[in-house]
This record gives structure tokens, sequence and C-alpha cells, in this order.
């Protein structure tokens, strides 16, 4: 039995066949891959790889370069070691839900790969931005001689309008 928990996230359980599939789990139909471990699983997430596929590539190097998950010295060894064909069950393939695998004769559970979380150290942020006084706001600056005079122009030509409205009003 292999529990993948309802929170499982970005692990790739890595299991070896050593009977030959049948042609639903190895098309990786929803009915094959049930019938192969005794519960329902997404297919899309779900990789047959047969070993003899992959050339002169090492299973390892096919789930990194695939997956992106770099196995340890030890999972590395037991991964290479697979000879006939292995299925990778990503964590997504339970759909977010709790399921039990059931390993059935010929089937082993070889490693599990999580991700390695890479975290970095924060360097604390330098103080001299919060040291110092705030300036006073600045001072509104004097007014212009010529701007001054042409505010009064322009307060001159609006009365001028106003009171020429106002004579033509009077006259019509």
């Amino acid at each position: 039995m292999l529990t993948i928990p309802a929170n499982d996230h970005g692990q790739i359980r890595v299991l070896e066949i050593q009977k030959p599939l049948s042609a639903a789990a190895s098309e990786k139909t929803p009915e094959g891959l049930a019938e192969r471990f005794g519960a329902s699983l997404d297919p899309t997430y779900v990789d047959v790889a047969r070993i003899s596929d992959l050339g002169e590539m090492r299973l390892s190097a096919y789930i990194f370069e695939g997956y992106d998950m770099r196995a340890d010295a030890v999972d590395k060894a037991a991964v290479d070691a697979i000879t006939g064909t292995a299925i990778l069950v990503l964590s997504r393939a339970s759909a977010g839900k709790a399921k039990t695998l059931t390993l059935t004769p010929g089937l082993t559970h070889v490693t599990t790969y999580s991700p390695t979380a890479t975290l970095h150290p924060t360097e604390p942020l330098p103080d001299a931005s919060a040291k110092g006084a705030i300036a006073s706001p600045p001072s509104r600056n004097k007014k212009s001689d010529a701007r001054i005079g042409g505010m009064i122009a322009m307060y001159a030509l609006i009365f001028m309008f106003a009171f020429v409205a106002v004579i033509i009003w009077i006259s019509g």
C-alpha cells in the first residue's frame, strides 16, 4: 500500500514493474490505472517510462531533465537500477484527494522524489534611510511683479467683458 495524502504537492513516486503491463495500463487509460493501482488516477499526471526507450539516458537523468527533480545518491542508484518499466506518479494524479495505491505483486515502490526548498538568507536592510529629520515643507515662492501685473490685466479684461455685456443687454 502506498498513500498519497490530500495535501501532497510536487512529489514524484517512482514505481518499478517486473511484469508486463496490460494494454490499458501502458496506454494510461483511467480504467487501466485503476486496475493496476486499485484507485482512480488522472492519467495526465502518470508517466510510463520504458528504460529501453530512453537509450543511453538513465532514468534519474530523465526525471531531472523532464521534471526538474534532483535525487540524492541513494535514490539515484535505486532509480538507475530499474531495468524494465517505471511508472512515475505525480502528486497531481490524485486530483488533490487522498488516494491509497495498492501495490500488486510485481509492482514495487522504489522512491519518492520531493522538491528541495531553496531558501536564500535575507540580508538586513540598511537603516540609514530611517535616520534624519524631515525637512519642513518648502515655502511658497513670492509672486513676481510680472505675475501680479498679468493677474490685474486679466481681472480688468473680465470686468470690461461683463460691463460691455450688461450695456448690450440694456440697450437691446
